[in-house]
């Protein structure tokens, strides 16, 4: 019969728009496609995991999945104006993207909002695992709940550091780098201190938007899979005219102050990685900036 649609599992083929010509094979990073002996494609694999790239790549749309909406899978080309997009100009916006630490007093739309996040899960994830979650803020009782606490945090690093008897078993113990560290960073967190204090804040740096990437400690590469979904979202911040920076600070406080993931309502077993600051830039950028070259080797 005509569009005949053989179901086995989650994947659906439909047998007569198959031509056999292996594509899915050939893309399936988990070998769950097969010929049968009509040179079809056969779906026969328990070890599937969504990546999607049968359904994208068949050119005879004859691939699709039980459980996703074929409106997940509208066509690229419908999306792009090759007058405008194109390789040498996403060259020059990589080069132009710089770290943000001033904003305007402007919200982030919505809808712009709702683009960012979304872009989260087109992030890759190590074994497709998808892991990444994600906390926005912008309640500003919330972003000073999360800098009150970083001040106590600071304050209590330099208690202890300025204690000699807690340096002395500290350096007993094998933590003389982390001393040293501590120190070497006491200019920039005295530079945050007097900014909670004056109002110049110098942490979230007055962004209206903080992103907080986290994930399941025990999942797979959830470090790896947070830094590349927050990368994400920052060049498509610039692209939207919006700046970034990322705050390192807060994924470190969190390792002495279970406090923050309280504020944060993150689960138990989650462990933050990455943190993104957002907001309307108060300067613009007029020029490229000098950078040392890149060392490369060639084999």
């Amino acid at each position: 019969m005509f569009g005949e649609i053989i179901l086995i599992n989650k994947i659906n083929i439909e047998n007569d728009l198959c031509t056999g010509c292996k594509t899915c094979i050939d893309l399936c990073p988990r070998d769950c496609f097969t010929l049968n002996e009509e040179k079809k494609s056969v779906f026969n694999s328990n070890r599937c995991h969504d990546c999607g790239h049968c359904i994208s790549a068949c050119p005879e749309n004859a691939i699709s999945h039980r459980n996703y909406p074929s409106t997940d899978y509208l066509p690229i080309r419908n999306f792009f104006d090759s007058k405008f997009l194109n390789g040498e100009q996403f060259y020059y916006l990589l080069k132009s993207i710089r770290s943000t630490r001033s904003y305007l007093k402007k919200p982030i739309e919505q809808e712009l909002i709702a683009k960012l996040v979304d872009i989260i899960r087109y992030s890759p994830t190590g074994h497709h695992s998808q892991n990444v979650e994600v906390t926005i803020v912008t309640d500003p009782a919330i972003i000073q709940q999360l800098k009150d606490e970083s001040e106590k945090t600071i304050k209590d690093f330099y208690r202890k550091m300025d204690n000699p008897l807690i340096v002395f078993f500290a350096r007993f113990f094998g933590k003389g780098a982390s001393i040293k560290k501590l120190n070497e960073s006491r200019p920039r967190f005295i530079r945050m201190l007097r900014g909670f204090e004056t109002g110049e804040e110098n942490l979230f740096h007055g962004a209206p938007l903080i992103m907080v990437f986290h994930a399941n400690k025990k999942s797979i590469t959830p470090e790896d899979n947070c830094t590349i979904a927050a990368s994400n979202v920052r060049l498509l911040s610039h692209a939207y005219n919006l700046g970034t920076c990322f705050i390192g600070y807060l994924a470190q406080f969190t390792k002495y102050n279970s406090q923050f993931l309280k504020i944060l309502g993150l689960p138990k077993d989650n462990k933050i990685y990455q943190t993104l600051i957002i907001g309307y830039p108060k300067h613009k950028f007029k020029t490229f900036v000098a950078r040392k070259e890149s060392i490369l080797y060639f084999l």
